[in-house]
């Protein structure tokens, strides 16, 4: 069961957070830890919705602030950065990105995993070997760094 907090924020966010409808654009490019968001789509059409907080940044935090209807690939950010706790951040076809404030953070799994591409692991932007990875995360669980 959630907590009231959580839903009277979860409320407080549909309420003051209002869709807009833009041209559709193709999803980003994703190549060694770097994406880059192509604009150009090849459908015309307000066909994707974008979440903006007051300050016209991308913001959602209980739901992605990106929605690509025609492309089908959805974007979470946190005052304009890539962010999720929990779940990947980016998600497309087979492909899920995990972020953390802009950068590639996972501490669970590979941040980089999907179909056709090798699994990429990667603790607050830096890409880690999986050997090197693992001993990272026993070293972190040691110190009580994670549970």
């Amino acid at each position: 069961m959630k907590s009231t907090d959580e839903s009277i924020d979860r409320l407080y966010e549909n309420l003051t957070l209002d869709p807009i409808y833009v041209e559709c654009t193709m999803p980003p490019h994703y190549v060694r830890g770097k994406m880059w968001i192509t604009r150009y789509g090849s459908k015309q059409g307000p066909d994707d919705v974008v979440y903006k907080n007051a300050d016209g940044k991308m913001h959602r935090i209980y739901g992605p602030a990106y929605i690509s209807t025609v492309y089908k690939y959805e974007i979470w950010y946190l005052d304009n950065e890539i962010h999720r706790i929990g779940g990947p951040a980016f998600t497309h076809k087979n492909l899920e990105l995990w972020y953390m404030y802009g950068k590639l953070h996972r501490l669970d799994g590979p941040a980089v995993n999907g179909s056709g591409i090798p699994k990429e692991y990667w603790i607050g932007g830096q890409q880690l070997s999986p050997k090197f990875y693992k001993k990272e995360i026993e070293r972190r669980t040691r110190k009580g760094l994670i549970k």
